[in-house]
């Protein structure tokens, strides 16, 4: 348990950090962290002396929580890929947030006066190297990893993140920035034959349809998690449908805010469909968060468990605090996949005369 002096720094290093977001380095004074924290002037020079010392005191917790979260899920055998998801879904959504950005708050304090005697910025970076770097050598070892430059990589993930980070408070950063930088990051490290998860576009049109197609020819008439897309003839008018639920300014009043990804490998092809439904209304509380379809020829291949990881480290960013799974109970396969991922059996219903059951994975640890 904390003590109540590290309690109050903790509560003063949140609050003027969300300062230093919005007003930069320069533009927060001590009265602004008191106003902010309610803290009279010598209740906060009891802990802190300045500005400086308060952001030197939020920058040390940089690079470090991550590197321990890494470690602890390699310890735990989390694939090299789920850990990768998860930290691109991150910072994928902080370079979007240009309010919680201290990119510019960190160029003034380094230029400024105030940095004498704070740790150089080349400590955060070296920080961070170390744990991307223990990745990288993890997903090497467990061959989900190509072999690769893993400095250069490093560099450009590093750069690339505090580069937009510091433009988004200038600009505004379009989605689409964000998920091409990842994407390139995936595709230089993933082995050709693992998956990751693409939002449908119309690029995907002429694969896509032939991925529907095949589920067709094989009598296979329902693509779960797809979204209608086995029951909407046109791709254009699913991928207009599709795209509006994913924006709560545009989503269908009778649908759920819901994001819908292909799995594709390392070559563009499509081998798999999965949706994620942010939340369950009375209709959803049967079928749960998401659904899913491997392609009938890439079954067999571990690929179901690797879109629902994939799915669940999407999931866990978003904010999600778990996923409730349905499946019926004769889809062993399907069984062995949520349970392999932690699913914990919640409770069975009956769908379409079928017997079912819904797992939950949490997804807080």
């Amino acid at each position: 348990m904390l003590s109540k002096g590290e309690s109050t720094r903790q509560t003063i290093c949140g609050r003027a950090r969300e300062l230093f977001c919005r007003q930069g380095f320069k533009g927060v004074t001590m009265q602004d962290i008191c106003k902010a924290t309610g803290l009279s002037r010598g209740g906060l020079y009891r802990h802190f002396e300045s500005t400086g010392q308060i952001f030197t005191a939020i920058l040390e917790g940089f690079g470090g929580n991550q590197n321990r979260e890494i470690h602890e899920q390699i310890l735990g055998g989390v694939p090299a890929a789920i850990i990768l998801e998860g930290l691109l879904c991150r910072y994928e959504t902080e370079m979007l947030d240009s309010g919680s950005s201290l990119s510019l708050a960190i160029c003034e304090f380094y230029s400024s006066p105030d940095c004498s005697g704070a740790p150089p910025v080349s400590r955060w970076y070296e920080s961070s190297r170390v744990g991307w770097t223990e990745l990288m050598k993890y997903g090497l070892d467990t061959g989900e990893f190509s072999c690769v430059d893993f400095q250069g990589v490093f560099d450009l993930i590093v750069f690339a993140y505090q580069g937009a980070r510091l433009y988004g408070r200038l600009m505004d950063l379009p989605k689409d920035t964000a998920r091409g930088m990842w994407g390139q990051v995936r595709k230089l490290l993933l082995r050709p034959d693992m998956l990751h998860l693409e939002r449908p576009a119309q690029k995907h049109k002429d694969k896509a349809l032939a991925f529907r197609e095949e589920f067709f020819s094989k009598g296979e008439p329902v693509i779960f998690g797809s979204e209608l897309f086995d029951k909407t003839e046109s791709y254009d008018e699913w991928l207009e449908s599709v795209t509006r639920n994913t924006d709560p300014k545009t989503l269908n009043p009778s649908w759920v805010l819901t994001d819908i990804y292909f799995a594709v490998d390392g070559e563009d092809n499509i081998a798999g469909i999965i949706d994620l439904r942010h939340e369950l209304n009375g209709f959803l509380a049967d079928l749960g968060n998401c659904g899913y379809s491997v392609r009938p020829s890439c079954r067999g291949r571990g690929y179901g468990i690797q879109m629902l990881g994939l799915l669940a480290a999407r999931a866990k960013a978003a904010g999600l605090p778990e996923l409730h799974i349905s499946v019926e109970r004769e889809n062993t396969p399907s069984v062995r996949v949520i349970k392999g991922l932690g699913g914990v059996y919640e409770r069975s219903f009956s769908h379409e005369g079928q017997a079912a059951d819904i797992y939950v994975i949490a997804l807080t640890k």
